[in-house]
Formats: structure tokens, sequence, C-alpha cells
């Protein structure tokens, strides 16, 4: 009996999956900025210091300096010394000497200033000064990779396959975080994670914000890339000030998916606070469904909403799970849709669609979290995919650790590397 007739009494919890790639990116997955911009407010600027003092500084046009940044002085050069932005968040500081990287410093922006403008494109630089060499401005994977869901196409949540690669979206991680691209090629995953691309949000207020968590699909009806983002951009480097509902509706008739892309972006007008937003159009039911890992008395709970729209009117149609929940995830198996989060509880638990019934959890050897204990730990993300007809396994899961950059002060967000299983 094939899998497709077992569906319906069989699910993804039976699955066993083994672990085939495991890596984590430090400033060595990048890509050059777009022809023209000389700034990027969520990037990666790095030069060789052959001497000290040195410097990292941010310039306008007029060579006039907004903020700088000195290299380390206890560190002996030769070594580079990296400077990594990302929005409205705390720029940091590293330095990598003998193939070693490590967090200098947690740096700051002059208050008043908004480096996330979007006329800073081409109006301000980063320029070496002092014993620093040549700058080489890119975006980048991050010092840590996290919040990982693999794109799709259409309106059923099937797979995104361009030139035989997979691609997922993931949270760029420094002290801060911005949204970046991979992908990963099917037929060999033992080889890993491609970085592709970098995306950025406009809400129409003239700033290019850092959202993350996203779910983006290419909407063949309309003809345009969609999904949903969490606002992250909203709060500071506490979390504290995030925007109402937490999510929003993102949208290009531009590819997302390489290089540099600006999507547009608006409040979905929830109520509450909600994140890592994963979606479909149900046919049957005549209605867009959202899963997502609300914000509720209890903790972060996955929930199950429902519209008429894709970009908005969500109301909810399940009531919380009883489990701690992030990265709740709807993925396409079998041709029947399955719920996924991750918990606190160091697992993956597997809900029916759409009245979130738990069903059991993903079996990984070895699992993700290892021997880490207790929160924040158990809670990655499982991105599911059934693979396509000539792919030497059936089924592939992208997730995430939490084991944060050495050295990085706390609160942070810097954690981890990323873990590829296959299971048939």
């Amino acid at each position: 009996m094939s899998w497709s007739m077992q569906c319906e009494t069989r699910s993804i919890q039976d699955v066993s999956f083994r672990r085939v790639w495991e890596g984590r990116h430090v400033f060595d997955a990048e890509l050059p900025f777009p022809s023209g911009v000389t700034f990027l407010p969520a990037a990666h600027y790095a030069a060789e210091v052959a001497s000290l003092p040195a410097e990292l500084r941010i310039e306008d046009c007029a060579g006039r300096p907004i903020a700088r940044f000195a290299a380390p002085k206890d560190e002996v050069p030769p070594f580079t010394m990296h400077l990594a932005l990302t929005g409205r968040h705390k720029p940091a500081v590293f330095v990598t000497k003998d193939g070693k990287t490590r967090l200098a410093y947690i740096g700051a922006i002059p208050a008043g200033f908004d480096i996330r403008a979007r006329t800073n494109l081409t109006s301000l630089v980063v320029r070496p000064g002092g014993g620093a060499g040549t700058m080489k401005a890119t975006t980048s994977a991050g010092v840590g990779q996290a919040d990982v869901r693999f794109v799709t196409r259409g309106r059923r949540g099937e797979l995104f396959n361009e030139g035989g690669r997979l691609f997922f979206t993931f949270s760029a991680r420094f002290f801060g975080s911005v949204l970046g691209v991979g992908s990963i090629d099917p037929a060999k995953p033992e080889e890993g994670v491609r970085y592709e691309g970098q995306i950025l949000f406009d809400y129409g207020d003239g700033l290019l914000r850092n959202d993350l968590a996203a779910h983006l699909f290419f909407d063949d009806e309309a003809g345009e890339w969609r999904g949903w983002a969490s606002n992250f951009s909203t709060g500071n480097d506490a979390l504290g000030t995030r925007a109402p509902g937490g999510l929003n509706a993102v949208w290009s008739r531009e590819c997302p998916l390489r290089g540099l892309c600006v999507m547009k972006a608006k409040t979905l007008g929830l109520s509450g606070m909600n994140e890592d937003p994963s979606g479909v159009w149900d046919a049957a039911a005549g209605k867009w469904r959202l899963l997502v890992s609300a914000f509720t008395s209890a903790g972060i709970r996955a929930q199950m909403l429902e519209s008429d729209r894709w970009d908005g009117g969500f109301k909810p149609i399940t009531g919380t799970v009883a489990e701690d929940s992030t990265g709740t995830t709807i993925a396409l198996a079998g041709g029947v849709w399955h719920c996924l989060a991750g918990s606190v509880d160091r697992a993956y638990y597997v809900y029916s669609y759409p009245d979130l019934k738990k069903r059991g959890r993903l079996s990984m050897s070895p699992e993700p979290w290892k021997e880490m204990k207790g929160w924040p730990h158990g809670r990655g993300w499982p991105a599911f995919a059934e693979l396509p007809a000539g792919c030497p396994s059936k089924f592939l899961l992208l997730t995430m650790d939490r084991v944060n950059f050495p050295g990085m002060p706390t609160p942070n967000w810097t954690y981890g590397s990323l873990s590829i299983y296959v299971g048939d």
C-alpha cells in the first residue's frame, strides 16, 4: 500500500528521521550588495586590521562620521574585524584570527539616527580607518541560523522547487537578526545548505525592516509572491515593544529568493500577540487557514486561524493546544496536511489539520537538542518536506538547535546550527 493510500490512518510521526548533515555559518556564507547600493541596514562589513588603532565607521556622502566602531585593543594584529548591522538592533563587532571568530563587543548607533531609512542605500557608506585595510560589504548568513521554513508554490503548500533545489527562509542571527534565504539539493542533502539571499520589508514608512519567522509562497493565481512574517522589527533588543498582533502580510512581484529583495508589508490586524505563521488555502472550506504560535496566559501555544482573505480578517477556529509551541508549520505529505510544532518538551509534536488533535511526535536520530535540557533548547523549528520522485529519500527535515554564539550578552537570540535529516 502506498503512502498516499495510507495517509488517512498514518501520519508523519511514523517516519524515522536520521541526520545526514550539520553545520553553522560564521561569516563564510555571504553575497555582494546589489549594484549601486553602498549601505544596507542589515549587513556584514569586514576589514583586515594590520595595526592599531583601527576602526570601521559609518559615514554620510560628505564624509561626516555617523558612528564609529573601534577595533578591540586586546587582539594582536593581523586579524579580521567584522561589523554586523541588523536594523534597529544593536550592532555587533566580531574578530576573526587564526580561523577562530569571537564576539568583541556590542556597539551602538547614535540616538535619533535610524539606519533603516531607505535613503541611506545610496547616501551612507562604511569605511575603514587607521590600521584597517580595504573594507568588504556583503549580506550574510550570520553567526547562527534559526527559524527555518520551506518556501512553497501555489496555495496548497507544495514545495517550491527550482533548478533542482528546495528553498527555505531562516533568521540570519548576529546580536539581532535579519531574514535570509537558503536552498538544499534534495537529491544530495548530505551536501548541506547554500546561502541564496536576504529579504527586507517596507511598511510604506520609508524604512527597510528586518522582520523574521516568515512563510513565503508563490501564488500562481495572483501571479505574485505572498506570505506572512513576524513583525520583530517593531520591537527592540529585548522584544518588548512589538506591534499589536505580531504578524504581517507580505508581498512582492519580484522573486525574493536570490540576492536582496524588499517586500511590501502590512499588519494582519490580529488581536493578542502571535508569531511563526504558516498558511494554506483550503479549497474545501473556502478559507485561508493560518497556523500560528499564539501568546496566551499559559504560554505560547499553537492555534489555527481562518479568513476569507490571505491578508487579513483572520479569526481563531480552534482552541490552543496544551503543549508549549514554536515554529508552527503546516506540512503537506501524501496529499494530506499535518501540523507541526517545536516545544520546550524537547519534542516536535504532530497535530491533525485543522483541529489540532495531538497525533504524536517526530522520531529523530540523534535528536537536535542533544543533551541540552529545558527552555529554550527544545523549541526548534521542524521544516518538513515530502521530496520529489527520484530522490534517494522520501522525506526531509530541516531543523536547528538553540546553542547561542559564545560570549553574547543576554537577552539574545543568536542560535544556532542547522541540521538536515532524511526519512523513509
